[in-house]
């Protein structure tokens, strides 16, 4: 269970996130939708700890994380991916993954068994000694999903993952990461893409303007007024 409980990010005079509470379980996949500037980056880099509350706490299982730094937090069972991806681009792909596989074990053979497993879950198994200077956007995005995973986390935080993906290889992209929680991993989402929204997730939370404005289901969520209004600029009148 990941658990956010009244949290607000200040920067200055600006309120990044107001607020926001909510349950997480890992056999549940939860999406949190919202228009751009909305608090939703900010709100992962407060889960996954590059972020401290001004207020407010998150447990992972009962543990309080937010007092934290992100590599602690890390080992607590936290992983993410970012917007932009970030390889190591004069790596190769196994290597990419084994600085992952790092954060769990010292030993140089564990570290290349559980890359190469998690390469083999990701679909990149064919592609371990590319270097990811040359990786296609898909596979880039992959390899940000093999990264986390490496960490081998309770809980996976995906930012934007399907970004730049056209919409057969987010379907790609979504079978994958389906998979990847049926073997008993927690996905949180933030995405865009409303039709994997509306595939993937059991909950949606949407955010507007740093505050949490609906919570539910994805087809209640997405037919409310007010998200309608919000985030797709729809004006019921």
């Amino acid at each position: 269970m990941l658990t956010a409980q009244d949290i607000d990010v200040r920067f200055g005079g600006l309120t990044a996130v107001n607020d926001v509470s909510f349950q997480a379980p890992a056999d549940q996949i939860l999406s949190i939708i919202g228009p751009n500037g909305a608090g939703k980056t900010t709100l992962f880099a407060v889960l996954s700890g590059f972020q401290k509350p001004t207020r407010g706490e998150v447990h992972l299982d009962g543990h309080l994380l937010s007092e934290s730094p992100a590599h602690l937090v890390s080992r607590q069972g936290i992983a993410r991916t970012f917007q932009v991806v970030r390889p190591f681009p004069d790596m190769t792909v196994l290597d990419n993954v084994m600085v992952g596989a790092f954060a769990r074990t010292q030993n140089f053979e564990t570290a290349r068994d559980i890359a190469n497993r998690v390469l083999h879950k990701v679909g990149l198994q064919g592609k371990l000694s590319f270097l990811a200077a040359y990786l296609t956007l898909p596979d880039l995005k992959l390899l940000e999903v093999a990264k986390a995973l490496a960490t081998q986390p309770k809980y996976l935080l995906l930012d934007e993952v399907m970004a730049g993906l056209n919409l057969r290889e987010q379907h790609s992209v979504a079978s994958m990461l389906e998979g990847i929680h049926a073997d008993g991993i927690g996905i949180l989402l933030v995405e865009h893409s409303l039709a994997i929204v509306a595939r993937m997730s059991d909950r949606v939370i949407c955010l507007d303007s740093g505050k949490k404005i609906a919570e539910g289901t994805a087809s209640e969520v997405l037919a409310s007024k007010v998200v309608q209004a919000a985030y797709m600029g729809i004006d019921h009148g």
